[in-house]
């Protein structure tokens, strides 16, 4: 499943921290960690609209009125401290989605709502540039073309002749701007898929197109260069999705296919440390484990016994490791936003109406 699909049933989005509030984005990675900063939605309890919202140390800020439908799906925090969020609106005359951003609360519309865009992902660099990754639509062929905006100035990753998505961005020290997503390829009347990233919008196929359900969920680059990636790989003999990374492209594979998988989110720490977010499945009761792989050992947040998603990962310096989601409550069946420290969870909201956090940076300011 990619993002949208998770969360459509229950669920999800991409791990963003920073190099303390003083640093640029980096999609993962560690920082000497104060404050925590989280980018997801509320549920507007008259309407039953969402409303994006962000967290500071789990107080909420909301940044729509619930009017109309509205998600959050990534947080940044730049040098001077400002905040910025990503994510979606909606346009009540058109019915579409908008590519929107939040700077400190104050929305911008990268799209017009004439049709429908996401904004999926977003990252601030050293000057302050700000650069945002999602998708398009094409009018004439009816495919998503993966979209990125510098300072609201668009630009095509694809052309719009198969289905295409960046969900994830981030700029290293150099300006070099990285992008996870997928690319879609057609096999007679089947659509299949294929992780990309891009680097400086010259894509890169991490799988070769030939299964269905294969995505580049989130992306991260260290000091050296190294890229990594997170995402889904495909069992074709057990007909499921594997929660795999891959360093400079070469695939490991965090699951078997004996259940399905997911890789949402990685970070990688200043020892080389690699962190991966996401969810496994339980064998007995079926629901989704909100999950974390260190250097591919996992541990469990949740046990199984209602669904659970991890959509981020950060770790900050002194190695606690913080992951954001969300986890059913029993009683209501609805997700409660929820981030874990080192294991233990707080959550966010009550769970009488849905949330989710997606999004997730750290600061030490």
């Amino acid at each position: 499943m990619t993002l949208k699909q998770v969360f459509s049933s229950t669920a999800l989005l991409m791990a963003f921290a920073l190099n303390g509030c003083g640093g640029s984005s980096s999609g993962g990675g560690s920082s000497g960690a104060a404050n925590v900063y989280m980018a997801g939605v509320t549920s507007y309890t008259s309407t039953g609209n969402g409303i994006a919202t962000d967290w500071k140390n789990g107080t909420p800020t909301n940044l729509t009125t619930g009017a109309e439908g509205a998600t959050a799906y990534s947080i940044a925090v730049e040098s001077s401290c400002d905040v910025y969020v990503a994510g979606d609106t909606y346009d009540a005359t058109t019915a579409n989605g908008v590519a929107t951003y939040w700077k400190n609360g104050t929305a911008t519309n990268l799209t017009d709502g004439t049709e429908y865009a996401d904004a999926n992902a977003i990252a601030v660099d050293s000057s302050g540039n700000i650069y945002v990754a999602g998708d398009t639509y094409d009018a004439t062929t009816g495919y998503s073309i993966a979209t990125y905006w510098k300072n609201g100035t668009a630009t095509n990753l694809t052309n719009g002749m198969g289905n295409g998505s960046a969900y994830s961005i981030t700029v290293d020290s150099s300006g070099n701007v990285y992008m996870a997503g997928v690319t879609t390829t057609t096999v007679g009347l089947t659509e299949n898929s294929a992780a990309t990233y891009w680097k400086n919008g010259t894509p890169t196929n991490l799988t070769d197109g030939t299964e269905k359900a294969v995505v580049a969920q989130a992306i991260t680059v260290d000091s050296s260069g190294d890229v990594y990636v997170a995402g889904d790989t495909y069992d074709a003999t057990a007909g499921r999705q594997m929660a795999a990374y891959w360093k400079n492209g070469t695939a490991t594979n965090l699951t078997d296919g004996t259940e399905y998988a997911d890789a949402n989110a990685i970070a990688v720490d200043s020892s080389g440390n690699i962190y991966v977010a996401g969810n496994t499945t339980s064998a007995t009761t079926g629901n989704a484990i909100a999950t974390y792989w260190k250097n591919g050992t996992a541990t469990n947040l949740t046990d199984g016994a209602e669904n659970a998603y991890a959509n981020s990962i950060a770790v900050d310096s002194s190695g606690n490791v913080y992951v954001a989601g969300m986890a059913a409550n029993a009683s209501t069946g609805y997700n409660v936003a929820t981030y874990w420290k080192n294991g233990a969870a707080t959550n966010l909201t009550d769970g009488t109406s849905p949330a989710a956090v997606y999004g997730m940076a750290l600061s030490s300011e």
